[in-house]
This record gives C-alpha cells, sequence and structure tokens, in this order.
C-alpha cells in the first residue's frame, strides 16, 4: 500500500519506542489480557486520516487538543511503525465530507488533551475503580475522538464511547486492517543502501586476522 492509496476517514493507529507510547502499550496489554482480547497487536496512539488540496492530514486528539497535524511532517510511511484500518464497505463521498466536516468542527470546540485520563485507565485497570464519566467535546483522548469521529458516520452502531480502548477500534466489526508497516525491514534496507562496496572492503580488513 501507498501513501496516495490512503482515504479520507481511514484510521491510523500508531505506536513508537517513546516512554509515553511504550507505557499505554503496556497498560492497554494487561487491560486486553483481562478482557480476553488478542493482545499481539497494540497501537498507543489514533487518529482520522483526511485529504485536504492534495496534503494528507491526521485528525486526532494531540499535547493541545483535537488538531490536524501533516502526516509528512510527523510521520515516515518507511519507518513509523503503524496500521491503517477502513470501513468495509468503504465510506462514500458523501460520507467523507461528512467525516471531514466532523473533524473541522471537533478542531473547532477541543481546548486541550484529556490528560486524567491516563489516570482513569491506570486507576481502571490496575485498580478497577471506573472513574471514567462522559465528558464535553472539549477534552478528548485519542482512542475516544476516532471512536466519536467513527460514531458520528454511524451513530446506530456505537453507545457511549467515553472509556474507547484500543481494542474497540481494532475489532470494530465494521471496521478492518487494511495496512501494517514494517519499519524494521524499512530500517535494514535503508542500512545496507549507506553501505558502500568501499565501506565494505575497509570493515573486512578490519576484522581480517
Amino acid at each position: 500500500m501507498k501513501k496516495d492509496d490512503v482515504k479520507t476517514g481511514d484510521t491510523f493507529l500508531v505506536r513508537s519506542n517513546k516512554f509515553l507510547s511504550r507505557t499505554i502499550c503496556k497498560v492497554m496489554k494487561h487491560w486486553g489480557k483481562m478482557k480476553g482480547y488478542d493482545t499481539s497487536i497494540i497501537y498507543s496512539h489514533a487518529a482520522r486520516f483526511i485529504w485536504i488540496d492534495d496534503v494528507l492530514y491526521l485528525f486526532g486528539s494531540v499535547i493541545n487538543g483535537y488538531n490536524p497535524i501533516e502526516f509528512d511532517d510527523n510521520y515516515d510511511w518507511n519507518t513509523s511503525d503503524f496500521a491503517i484500518m477502513r470501513h468495509k464497505p468503504p465510506i462514500t463521498f458523501d460520507e467523507e465530507k461528512k467525516t471531514r466536516k466532523f473533524c473541522l468542527h471537533l478542531d473547532s470546540v477541543s481546548i486541550t488533551y484529556q490528560y486524567w485520563n491516563f489516570v482513569q485507565w491506570l486507576t481502571l485497570v490496575y485498580l478497577k475503580i471506573n472513574l471514567f464519566t462522559k465528558d464535553s467535546e472539549k477534552f478528548c483522548y485519542c482512542y475516544e475522538s476516532e471512536r466519536m469521529a467513527r460514531k458520528d458516520l454511524y451513530p446506530q452502531n456505537y453507545g457511549d464511547v467515553n472509556r474507547t480502548d484500543i481494542f474497540d477500534l481494532l475489532f470494530d466489526k465494521d471496521y478492518e486492517l487494511i495496512y501494517r508497516s514494517n519499519p524494521s525491514t524499512s530500517l535494514i534496507s535503508k542500512s545496507k543502501a549507506r553501505l558502500t562496496p568501499q565501506q565494505k572492503s575497509k570493515t573486512k580488513k578490519r576484522l581480517a586476522p
């Protein structure tokens, strides 16, 4: 799959080696095992792909609230560890316009990221105390806001989304995983490409008896 194959309304899931991402994945894995989910695939962040004037944006909950960011400015198609989900069947042109409008609406009302959400998850997963409440659109976390966008298109298929986890997105019966990146392979290929024949020769000489 190439970047140009992405459609407006596709779900973007990503993880990294940063501490926060690894911690979120760890908490979600623990939660998934408690609930009996397959935990072999877990991502720490979710957003929605939106094409605007031939530029690929990600609309999602980030540090300063629900905002659009350009994909190319923040991720690399070949080296970032991400997955893409798509509604089945793919959404129509009118639905693409509707989801674009909803994302722009969330962007206009959002104030900040729902920072207390991480504490809510830690309390729920490890202490089994549910502190989740229905929050305003002004405060969302990434899994929640992506599921809100799904619900906006098909409200009859979703109930309360204020306690959305990664598995609610991954195992949504109306969506399918259509692409997973392979960053390790890309990094190996890039490393080999950077190693010129002359460099290989020098390496062999250093290792020779």
